[in-house]
């Protein structure tokens, strides 16, 4: 029999991509057997628009939970909702091929995640695991369970997808050039928004000190990133002393092991600190 895939596609007020991203997804020569958009406090009217596609189904969530939270709940919908043989993960800005899914399909079976080929916006290419179309045996996500929610923001896919699948439990993780899909980002100097170094750094320090194993090579691989991320503030950034602000507390929240979402990206557009809500 033709296996059954649930796809989840994570969105967050971005509406013309995941407009794109879901036309890509229906076309798939493998027809997914059920769509579930995972909306995640959007305020750009994706819901209004969402719900005049009769096509997927929709998991509107009443805050944001970052991509940690929003994969978990898109991943337990499908382990305690559903009989898919698989569970296709996206972020709201992976377009596949038309064929991409009947290959990763093919390339796989109930203990092997699979994953396609990733070209960037700015033509990078990627061949680790990423919300990025990973394919998931649902054995596998029974014996391994969710992506953590305590994450929200940064790490979560490499914990859940490398960490845990693949070192932890030992699933092998396969590449598949065949299969292909373009990742429609570009990262730029100064696209990191104050929170997002706090998150980045707090979790990078949280998965390195308190996840992965302790090694020489790890402690080395800690300080070369943090060190990384802070020259990236003081050499690239503007804005400085408010990403090194929050900088700071990440560090402090890291190697404390305080996780979970502490802060609250506003929704709005400003630089101030004003526009991000400590949370506890």
């Amino acid at each position: 029999m033709k296996p059954k895939v649930g796809v989840v596609i994570l969105t967050c007020n971005r509406l013309k991509l995941l407009k794109i991203t879901i036309c890509k997804v229906l076309a798939q020569t493998h027809e997914a057997s059920e769509v579930l958009v995972v909306d995640n406090n959007s305020m750009d009217g994706t819901r209004e628009y969402l719900d005049t596609v009769p096509e997927v189904k929709k998991l509107y969530l009443d805050e944001n939970l970052g991509p940690a939270g929003g994969f978990h709940e898109g991943v337990k919908y499908f382990a305690e909702n559903s009989d898919v043989d698989y569970v296709w993960l996206m972020d709201d800005d992976f377009f596949p091929f038309k064929d991409c899914l009947a290959i990763l399909v093919n390339s796989s079976n109930k203990e092997t995640v699979v994953f396609p080929y990733i070209r960037e916006k700015d033509f990078a290419s990627r061949r680790m695991p990423g919300w990025w179309g990973v394919l998931i045996p649902m054995p596998v996500i029974k014996k391994v369970g969710y992506p953590r929610a305590d994450f929200f923001f940064w790490s979560e896919d490499t914990e859940y997808l490398q960490d845990r699948i693949r070192d932890k439990f030992n699933y092998p993780c396969k590449w598949i050039p065949a299969a292909k899909g373009v990742h429609f980002t570009k990262r730029v100097t100064n696209y990191r928004q104050p929170w997002r170094y706090y998150y980045e750094v707090r979790n990078m320090l949280y998965m390195r000190l308190y996840v992965k194993e302790r090694t020489a090579l790890r402690a080395y691989k800690l300080v070369r990133s943090w060190v990384k991320l802070f020259g990236a503030i003081v050499i690239k950034e503007d804005n400085k002393l408010e990403k090194m602000e929050w900088f700071m507390r990440g560090t402090v929240h890291g190697i404390s092991r305080k996780i979970g979402k502490t802060i609250d990206p506003h929704v709005g557009k400003g630089k101030s600190s004003t526009h991000y809500k400590v949370t506890r």
